[in-house]
C-alpha cells in the first residue's frame, strides 16, 4: 500500500507531456509581417503538464507568443526553439521537376563534351595548317585540297560551337528557372520547424483548448488599385485590392483572414524633444526631421522606372541608381529617367555628384526621387490641389461593393477583416484578393506644366475619397477601357482633394518656346542684366470643347546677389509664395491659343546661374 501511494505522488509530481495537434484559425497580415493565432485541444492531468506544440513556423518572434483560453490553468513557464524537421515526403510537382532539372543538366553536360570535341578538332587542325608539298611529300593538289577542307571544317566548326553555346545557354536560363520554381514548391525555411513548449499546472483532469497567438517574419501584404474612367462620365471606378505574401515555412490553410496598415516593425519609441545648441558645422550637416515612412517595400515589384530631378524639378542626367547590397545599377538619362531590373532588392540608392545621396525602399513601379530636401510646386505625374484652394466640386461614394464583412479603426491602424476563409501557401508568391469596389464622382480636368513636361494630361479630382478607408498603393489606370500605365496612389495626404493622372491626351498639343528675340543680357557695371520670356501654345484637335489648367514657374532668388524683378504675367494668377502661374484655358474644337509671360534677372557678371 504505501509502495502504490508513492507511485502515485511520483506521477503527480512528474510533469504529464502532451504533443497535440495544432491549427492555424486566423492570421492578421500587416504591411509587414503577420500575427497568427493557432488553436490546440489536449486532455491536462491534476498537476503539472508540459505541451508541445511542433511544426510551427521557423521565423517565430518569441517576445510577441501569447497564451490565452487557458480556462483556469497556470502557465508555469514558456519556451520557442528551431530544430530542423524530419525528411518531408516530395510532393510529385516537385519530383516532376526534378525530372526535368536533371534532363537539363544531362544536355548540359553532352553540349559541354561536344564542344570539347570540336575545340579538340580545331587544335589539331590549326597544328597541321602549315603542311606544304616540300615537307610532306604530297602533292599541290593535296595541299590545296587540305587548304579547301580546313577553310569548309573551320567553318563548320565555328558554326556548330555557336549553335551549341546558344543551347547551352537556354538550357542554363532553363535549368536556373527550375530550380526557383522548385524552390517555390519546397522553401528552404521548410527544412526548419519551430517548436513550442507550455508548461501549465492544472487543479484537475479536464479536455482544454488552448489559444496561441505569435508574430511572424517574411510575410505581408501590399496594396494595390485598378483606376477607371471613361469620357460619358466623370465617375472613377476604383477597385482597392491586397495582394499577399508569405514564405514562413507554414501554409495557411481556409484560414480566416484579416489585413491590417499596422507595421509592427516600426520604431514607436516616442521622441524626446531637447534644448538646442547652435555650434559650427560642415557644410554637409543634415539635420532633417524623420518622415513618415509610409512607403514599404513592396516585393511584387520586379521593374522599377522613374525620374530623377534637381530641387528646380530639372531631370539629372548621369544618376547611378543601384540596388542596395547588389552590383544591379543603371543611370539616368537625357531626361532624367531610368529603368532597372530590380530583382528581389528591397532598396534603391540615388547618388550624384554635388547632391546628397538617396534611399528609398522599392515601393511601386515607379520611384521618382529628388535629390533635395525641397520639393516642387508642379507635379505631373500625381498632384494634389492645397487644402487651402476654394473648390466647389461635388463628389461622393456613389455605390460600394465590398468583400470585407468588417473594418476596424483603432488608435494606431485600420485593419480590414475578410468575409471569406483563403488558403495561402508558404511559397512567397501572391495572393490577390479584392477588398472593395466603389464608384467615386470627380471632376475631370486637363493639365499641363510644360516647362517639366510638353505634353497635356488628362486629371481626376477626387473630393471625400478619405471615406473609402484607402491606403496608398500602386495603381493601373484604365480609360475607356485602355490601359494608360501606372501611377502611385498616394492617400496618404492632408489635402483637401486628391488629382491623379489618367494619362496623356495626343490629340491635345501643346510647345513652350523661349522667346530667343527677346533675350537680351547686357551689363550695367559688376551687374549682368538677363531677360526672358516665354510663350506656350495650346490646340485643341478634339471634337469638343475642353478645359486646360495650365501653370508654369517664375524663379526665385536663392541668394541675396540675384534679383528677380520685372515680372509680367500677362493674364496668369500668380502664388506669390512659389512664384507659380497658373491659366484656366477655355479651348473650342480646332482653337489655338497662345500665352505669355516674362521676367528680369540680375546678378553678378563673374557668376553662372541656372537660368533655365
Amino acid at each position: 500500500m504505501k509502495f502504490l501511494f508513492l507511485v502515485l505522488l511520483i506521477a503527480g509530481i512528474v510533469n504529464a507531456q502532451q504533443q497535440p495537434a495544432s491549427k492555424i484559425e486566423e492570421v492578421t497580415v500587416y504591411l509587414s509581417g503577420a500575427k497568427i493565432t493557432r488553436t490546440a485541444t489536449t486532455q491536462v492531468n491534476s498537476g503539472s503538464n508540459q505541451i508541445i506544440l511542433k511544426g510551427l513556423s521557423p521565423d517565430i518572434d518569441d517576445s510577441s507568443i501569447q497564451v490565452s483560453n487557458l480556462d483556469g490553468l497556470r502557465l508555469m513557464g514558456l519556451s520557442y526553439e528551431v530544430k530542423a524537421s524530419e525528411e518531408k515526403t516530395k510532393s510529385n510537382s516537385y519530383q516532376t521537376i526534378q525530372t526535368r532539372i536533371d534532363s537539363a543538366n544531362t544536355a548540359i553536360q553532352t553540349i559541354d563534351a561536344q564542344l570539347s570535341g570540336l575545340n579538340e578538332e580545331l587544335l589539331l587542325l590549326q597544328s597541321n595548317r602549315s603542311l606544304n608539298n616540300a615537307d610532306t611529300g604530297l602533292t599541290l593538289v593535296q595541299v590545296k585540297s587540305f587548304g579547301s577542307y580546313y577553310n569548309q571544317r573551320t567553318e563548320e566548326i565555328a558554326l556548330a560551337k555557336s549553335g551549341l553555346a546558344t543551347r547551352n545557354t537556354l538550357l542554363r536560363n532553363l535549368l536556373q528557372d527550375l530550380k526557383e520554381d522548385q524552390n517555390r514548391l519546397d522553401p528552404a525555411s521548410n527544412n526548419m520547424q519551430g517548436t513550442i513548449v507550455l508548461n501549465l499546472y492544472s487543479s484537475s483532469r479536464k479536455s482544454v483548448e488552448l489559444q496561441l497567438s505569435y508574430n511572424v517574419g517574411n510575410a505581408g501584404w501590399v496594396p494595390s488599385y485598378d483606376l477607371r474612367a471613361n469620357g460619358k462620365t466623370e465617375a472613377i471606378s476604383i477597385d482597392f485590392r491586397g495582394q499577399i505574401y508569405q514564405q514562413t515555412g507554414t501554409d495557411w490553410k481556409n484560414v480566416g483572414i484579416k489585413l491590417s496598415t499596422g507595421d509592427p516593425n516600426v520604431d514607436n519609441t516616442k521622441p524626446i524633444l531637447e534644448q538646442k545648441k547652435l555650434r559650427f558645422v560642415n557644410y554637409n550637416y543634415n539635420n532633417s526631421a524623420a518622415g513618415r515612412g509610409s512607403k514599404r517595400y513592396n516585393p511584387t515589384v520586379q521593374i522599377v522606372r522613374g525620374k530623377v530631378t534637381d530641387p528646380d524639378g530639372q531631370p539629372i542626367l548621369g544618376t547611378t541608381v543601384l540596388v542596395k547590397g547588389t552590383n544591379i545599377a543603371t543611370t539616368t538619362d537625357f531626361d532624367g529617367n531610368y529603368s532597372l531590373d530590380v530583382g528581389q532588392g528591397k532598396e534603391l540608392i540615388f547618388t550624384f555628384s554635388g547632391y546628397t545621396p538617396a534611399t528609398t525602399p522599392i515601393y511601386s513601379s515607379i520611384v521618382n526621387q529628388q535629390l533635395s530636401s525641397s520639393l516642387d510646386a508642379v507635379v505631373v505625374t500625381s498632384y494634389r490641389s492645397s487644402s487651402k484652394e476654394k473648390s466647389n466640386i461635388s463628389s461622393s461614394v456613389i455605390n460600394e461593393v465590398s468583400v470585407i464583412s468588417q473594418v476596424e479603426d483603432n488608435i494606431a491602424s485600420r485593419t480590414f477583416e475578410l468575409s471569406q476563409k483563403y488558403t495561402i501557401l508558404s511559397t512567397g508568391e501572391t495572393t490577390d484578393i479584392s477588398i472593395t469596389s466603389n464608384t467615386l464622382e470627380s471632376n475631370l480636368e486637363y493639365y499641363a506644366a510644360p516647362v517639366i513636361n510638353e505634353n497635356v494630361f488628362l486629371t481626376a479630382v477626387l473630393k471625400d475619397y478619405e471615406k473609402l478607408n484607402l491606403i496608398p498603393g500602386d495603381a493601373n489606370v484604365y480609360f475607356d477601357d485602355a490601359y494608360t500605365g501606372k501611377i502611385y496612389f498616394d492617400t496618404d495626404t492632408t489635402d483637401e482633394n486628391l488629382i491623379i493622372s489618367l494619362g496623356v491626351d495626343p490629340q491635345i498639343t501643346l510647345k513652350r518656346e523661349d522667346k530667343k528675340d527677346f533675350k537680351s543680357k547686357s551689363f550695367l557695371g559688376s551687374t549682368r542684366i538677363l531677360e526672358k520670356r516665354y510663350e506656350i501654345t495650346l490646340k485643341n484637335n478634339r471634337n469638343n470643347n475642353v478645359t486646360i489648367k495650365l501653370q508654369d514657374r517664375v524663379p526665385v532668388s536663392g541668394n541675396d546677389d540675384i534679383k528677380v524683378d520685372q515680372v509680367e504675367t500677362g493674364t496668369a494668377v500668380m502664388d506669390e509664395e512659389n512664384s507659380i502661374l497658373t491659366w484656366t484655358v477655355e479651348l473650342a474644337s480646332g482653337q489655338q491659343t497662345k500665352r505669355e509671360f516674362s521676367y528680369r534677372i540680375k546678378y553678378p557678371k563673374n557668376k553662372r546661374i541656372n537660368e533655365n
